[in-house]
C-alpha cells in the first residue's frame, strides 16, 4: 500500500545531500534502524498545517555529527574525535534540525497536504511523545538508508510516514 505522502528513494536523498553539502554522497538502502538503550539519536517530527503528525525522520548520532560537521565544514578529525569521546557538541543537533527542515521538501507534493518540520526530539535527553512512538511502532511506509558523506563517513537515516 502506498504512503499518503511521497517517500524519497535513495537517489533523492543522495542528490539532496550532495546539493546541500557540496561533496560526494552515497546513499544505500539498509535494514531498519534499531535503537538500543543508551544510544543517542534524533527524531524530526513532520506535521501537516493542522499540526497532525504525518511522518518522522530518525537519525543516529553518527549522522548528526558527520552530516552536521560536513554542513558547517568542521574538520573531519574533529568530528571523529567527538564520536570517539562520545562528547557531541549540542550545536550539531541545531545543524541537523536545519538539514531535516530542508529534507521536508522531499516529503511534499502537489497532490498531498503540506508537511513541515515541527521539532527535533533528542533521545534520550527528551521524551518521545505517544504519537511519535505509535508512528515508530507501525508506520504505513518506511525507508532506511545509510548515508556516506565523502571525507566524513557514514550515518543512518530512516523515514517513516503515514
Amino acid at each position: 500500500m502506498p504512503a499518503h505522502y511521497p517517500v524519497p528513494i535513495q537517489e533523492d536523498i543522495r542528490d539532496l545531500f550532495f546539493e546541500l553539502l557540496g561533496r560526494g554522497v552515497a546513499c544505500d538502502k539498509v535494514g531498519p534502524l534499531r535503537f538500543e538503550e543508551g544510544n543517542r539519536y534524533a527524531i524530526g517530527e513532520y506535521v501537516t498545517d493542522d499540526d497532525e503528525l504525518a511522518g518522522v525522520c530518525l537519525v543516529d548520532e553518527r549522522f548528526v555529527v558527520r552530516v552536521g560537521g560536513a554542513l558547517v565544514m568542521v574538520a573531519a578529525t574533529v568530528v571523529e574525535e567527538m564520536l570517539r569521546k562520545n562528547d557531541v557538541d549540542p550545536v550539531f543537533y541545531d545543524y541537523i534540525q536545519e538539514v531535516l527542515n530542508i529534507l521536508s521538501r522531499l516529503l511534499n507534493s502537489a497532490s498531498t497536504p503540506h508537511l513541515r518540520l515541527r521539532s527535533l526530539v533528542r533521545v534520550p535527553a527528551e521524551e518521545v511523545s505517544p504519537a511519535i512512538a505509535a508512528l515508530q511502532a507501525s508506520p504505513e511506509f518506511r525507508r532506511d538508508f545509510a548515508v556516506m558523506v565523502e571525507g566524513y563517513g557514514e550515518g543512518r537515516l530512516s523515514l517513516l510516514v503515514n
